[in-house]
């Protein structure tokens, strides 16, 4: 006999063994230590901003904007599999159970980021409304707890249906009316008036949605697999995962200057083929631009300069530790062991890859420097990236690369 209630808890114990064995090689990895360190960091440097905030700082705005951005982000995981469509939707009405436990579940995971947020914005809040009481503050974050339940089902509602162009607007509109809110909130200002308009709206939003009765089996499911490959592409900053399917962008202009730039030769082709794949496959050129752009904006926003330095050199060191998987990227591809290629060919093309991109990253940063009118910073940087870059890549990465080919 079908019970819902016991296929939600052998598709949930499934998930949380899936998370169990890829999230250990993060969180057992050099890179947790790296975000441990950047985040104790910034809250030093946030506790120190917040003793010298101006007055004329738009706390309101800016708090109302996280607190919109915290209850509208609702990505819903509901461990549907292809087969469902076939074998489940005859059950339909039977799995109406099975559902409302993934929202509960969904909402329940996601306090973790209302919890993170609000933890962050809790002192800049005081800071701007020290006449705020205890019983005041508890109202707020039952008014986002409430909110983020209520969006939460509206996104399990839109996804039934077919019309993502309403969808699209219909978000867009919540989106300022939940700023309007907590705006008002805030400031206390048009409270009643604000809140009776939104508590309509959703409700009216909420029942022209619930007119569509049939679950959208397709994108539920197809919903869930795009939220299972993002899970296994971050893993695979990480480990080896064989689920994930590399996405290829054609980027034409950086792969001419690729092929310009290689010789055509049996010995450059694994250098040919390790330039191509960090700038077309997989997420290796995004997450070096990414983790970049990260490491010049701490440069602009931090004060002290030997914690610029020293987080710099970390963020080098997250690039460069996240892209080792970049060796391992045609490990089960045949086709590659079909060819009479050299295995020590594999190993310097990728070592000589691997420092030209920390070198490249380091002369990013060290210009960095130099734009804000460092020059002396932006020649310590350099010589820390370059010094770094050999000490990494000459000792950890070649033994790493050894062992992989032993």
């Amino acid at each position: 006999m079908f019970n819902a209630t016991s296929l939600f808890k052998e598709r949930l114990r499934a998930h949380i063994k899936l998370l169990n064995r890829y999230l250990r090689y993060i969180f057992n990895g050099h890179f947790m230590i790296a975000i441990l360190f950047i985040i104790v960091s910034l809250a030093v440097y946030y506790q120190a901003w917040l003793a010298e905030v101006p007055a004329s700082f738009p706390a309101a705005p800016v708090i109302a904007v996280l607190f919109t951005i915290v209850v509208l982000y609702n990505p819903i995981q509901s461990f549907l599999k292809e087969p469902d469509k076939v074998f489940l939707i005859v059950k339909e009405e039977e799995m109406n159970r099975y559902f409302l436990y993934s929202l509960l579940y969904n909402y329940s995971l996601q306090l973790y980021v209302v919890i993170f947020v609000v933890a962050a914005v809790g002192p800049l809040y005081f800071e701007f409304y020290p006449e705020t009481n205890t019983l005041l503050s508890i109202l707020m974050i039952v008014v986002i707890l409430l909110i983020k339940g209520w969006n939460l089902a509206l996104r399990w509602r839109s996804l039934q249906i077919d019309n993502q162009t309403f969808v699209f607007i219909e978000r867009i509109v919540r989106a300022g009316l939940t700023f309007l809110l907590f705006y008002s909130l805030l400031n206390f200002e048009y409270l009643f008036a604000v809140g009776v308009v939104y508590l309509v709206y959703i409700n009216v939003v909420y029942l022209y949605m619930k007119k569509n009765h049939r679950l959208n089996w397709e994108r539920l499911i197809a919903n869930d697999a795009q939220r299972l490959a993002k899970f296994y592409r971050f893993v695979s900053l990480f480990a080896e995962v064989p689920h994930v399917k590399s996405r290829l962008r054609k980027r034409r202009f950086l792969t001419k200057i690729v092929s310009k730039q290689t010789a055509f030769n049996q010995a450059s082709s694994f250098t040919y083929l390790y330039r191509l794949t960090f700038l077309r496959s997989g997420d290796y050129f995004s997450l070096f631009i990414r983790l970049t752009v990260l490491a010049i904006i701490v440069i602009v926003f931090v004060t002290n300069v030997w914690v610029k330095l020293a987080l710099a050199i970390l963020f080098m060191y997250m690039t460069s530790f996240q892209l080792h998987t970049l060796f391992y990227h045609y490990r089960t591809n045949v086709w590659i062991d079909l060819y009479p290629l050299n295995p020590e060919d594999k190993k310097s093309a990728f070592l000589s890859l691997m420092m030209q991109l920390s070198q490249v990253q380091a002369l990013i940063l060290a210009l960095s420097f130099l734009g804000l009118g460092e020059w002396l910073l932006s020649v310590i940087m350099l010589l820390a990236g370059s010094i770094f870059n050999l000490i990494f890549n000459q000792l950890y990465t070649k033994k790493k690369i050894d062992t992989a080919i032993e």
